[in-house]
């Protein structure tokens, strides 16, 4: 069934992985419309502005033939206009996010605005996508096959558009620094216990905070996480969802605060 798909991410509308991810999108799509920020919005993660207006522009003249707005904020900015703005009598049928330049995996998830686009859809009830193309080397100097996590993206959200896949969708898509025929295949991952962001160059009270892509090729790195899957050259696949609370401690916590507070 042929989809509305709105597209976002958080590298900003110049970026080639955007593209990308719009051309991967276009066989299955009835409609398709670009709402990126304006310039990089990298590690802002589900944060959206507050204290300023927001303003929206068209593209003028795109790289795709779509329409395609940028906003002057973050990716859940961007999902938010286009929602509440420029699509609000148009209706969609799924929000996806990318393909971030990097792998958003572990821990860093929870900073990564490709995933915080996605996020801000599934907070809407749409089914939810975010992309990641991990790389090697130093982040300014990596080149970057987009045309591999074209054909991932483009074939999971075919599956999404044939109901091959469970509804109310929220996925992170990682895509392995491979070629496509290098890719060992896809796997159904949970987050690993850490990310991949350090402090570099520290001087003093001073340091910048640069990815460390030696991580994703840790062979060290639990199995069925995401970091193991990269490692291994899987694209992995996993399955998010909104809600932070630990269900386990529920109970628990209720009984021991509760003892300490009557005395």
């Amino acid at each position: 069934m042929p989809r509305k798909i709105l597209v976002t991410n958080d590298d900003g509308v110049d970026s080639p992985g955007l593209w990308a991810l719009v051309r991967a999108v276009m066989p299955v799509a009835r409609e398709v419309v670009v709402v990126a920020p304006s310039v990089n919005q990298s590690a802002v993660g589900a944060g959206f502005t507050l204290r300023r207006e927001l303003q929206w522009a068209r593209v003028s003249e795109p790289p795709a033939d779509v329409e395609a707005w940028h906003v002057d904020g973050t990716p859940a900015d961007c999902v938010m206009v286009a929602l509440d703005r420029l699509l609000v009598d148009r209706g969609i049928d799924m929000v996806v996010s990318g393909v971030n330049r990097g792998a958003n995996v572990g821990n860093d998830v929870l900073a990564s605005g490709t995933v915080g686009g996605a996020l801000q859809g599934h907070f809407r009830g749409f089914v939810a996508l975010a992309f990641s193309q991990a790389f090697s080397g130093p982040y300014e100097e990596a080149e970057i096959d987009w045309s591999v996590a074209e054909r991932v993206a483009a074939m999971v959200c075919r599956m999404e558009a044939e109901g091959r896949l469970p509804g109310s969708l929220f996925l992170n898509v990682n895509v392995p620094a491979c070629s496509f025929d290098e890719i060992a295949g896809m796997l159904v991952t949970r987050m690993g216990r850490h990310g991949y962001v350090r402090l570099q160059e520290i001087t003093g009270t001073s340091a910048v905070l640069e990815r460390e892509a030696a991580l994703l090729t840790h062979p060290d790195a639990p199995p069925g996480t995401d970091i193991w899957a990269l490692a291994h050259d899987y694209v992995s696949v996993s399955p998010l969802q909104a809600n932070l609370t630990d269900h386990r401690l529920l109970d628990l916590l209720g009984q021991r605060l509760n003892a300490a507070f009557r005395g």
